[in-house]
C-alpha cells in the first residue's frame, strides 16, 4: 500500500486538486435567507433518546415530546412560551413542535433530537420526525454528507 503513496521527496502529498479547486472558490461570507432566519441543529443528543429508549415511549423520563429548544430572546420575539407550539419549515418539510427555552442554545439556532417521530405499537408519531425536515441533497458536495446540524429554518408560532 505505502508503495502508491511514497514521493521522491519521502513526503505523503495531500493535495487534492479537486479540494483545493473548491477551496479557493470560497469566501469569508454566509448566505442567509430572510425566509429561513433561524439554522436548525437537527439530531441533537439528549438524555432519554437513545436508539433503544426511543422505541418505546414509556421509557422517556423527560422531553418526551422532543421539544425544539430555542434561545429565550427568539422565543419572545416569536411570542411563545415553554409547551407552545411552532411550525418549524425548511425547504424539505415542515412539522409541528412543542417548544422548550433553553438559554443555552445560541441565539438565532434551533435544536431538534434525534429518535422521535417513530410509530409504537400502531399508534401516532410521537414528537418530530426531524428526517421530514433535512434534505439528502442539502449536503458536502464531495463526501454527501447531509448538513444536518446546519439546516435553513422558518418558525411560525400555531395559535392555541
Amino acid at each position: 500500500m505505502w508503495k502508491f503513496i511514497r514521493n521522491k521527496d519521502g513526503r505523503i502529498h495531500l493535495e487534492i486538486d479537486e479540494v483545493f479547486s473548491e477551496l479557493r472558490g470560497l469566501n469569508n461570507g454566509l448566505k442567509f435567507d430572510d425566509g429561513y432566519p433561524f439554522i436548525l441543529m437537527a439530531g441533537e443528543r439528549r438524555a432519554y433518546n437513545s436508539n433503544q429508549i426511543f422505541r418505546n415511549p414509556a421509557w422517556r423520563k423527560v422531553d418526551k415530546d422532543g421539544a425544539l429548544r430555542i434561545h429565550p430572546d427568539d422565543a419572545e420575539s416569536l411570542g411563545v412560551g415553554k409547551g407552545d407550539k411552532l411550525l418549524c419549515k425548511t425547504a424539505q418539510g415542515q412539522l409541528e413542535v412543542s417548544v422548550e427555552i433553553d438559554e443555552g442554545v445560541r441565539q438565532g439556532m434551533v435544536t431538534l433530537p434525534h429518535g422521535y417521530g417513530m410509530r409504537y405499537k400502531d399508534g401516532e408519531p410521537n414528537g418530530p420526525a426531524i428526517n421530514f425536515l433535512t434534505a439528502g441533497s442539502h449536503c458536502d458536495p464531495f463526501t454527501k454528507t447531509p448538513y444536518h446540524k446546519y439546516v435553513p429554518a422558518h418558525l411560525e408560532r400555531i395559535a392555541s
